[in-house]
């Protein structure tokens, strides 16, 4: 699960600008993942581990506040983030 993180001392709250994945997609440790605007400041929020999103818990417009869930990864998934070869054309087709 990856949380909304602090934002500064006296913010609480902020709206989702973007989100950068898709349920499906591959996160790298420290890749952007979403983006938080306030009145104060935009905030760039950053997967703390590697893996595959398995669910988007927010979408953009959405008011959250510091310490909601943003999303969920498949820590297990990490290697399906991979892409995976093309499979060969069977012979004859």
């Amino acid at each position: 699960v990856l949380n909304v993180p602090a934002m500064g001392d006296s913010i609480t709250e902020g709206t989702i600008a973007s989100l950068e994945k898709a349920v499906g997609d591959g996160v790298a440790v420290d890749e952007v993942v979403a983006t938080i605007d306030t009145d104060k400041v935009s905030v760039e929020v950053r997967s703390d581990t590697a893996g595959v999103v398995q669910a988007l818990l927010v979408a953009v417009d959405d008011e959250v506040a510091v310490g909601a869930e943003l999303l969920h990864l498949d820590t297990d998934g990490v290697a399906a983030a991979a892409p995976s070869p093309a499979p060969s054309p069977a012979p004859g087709s």
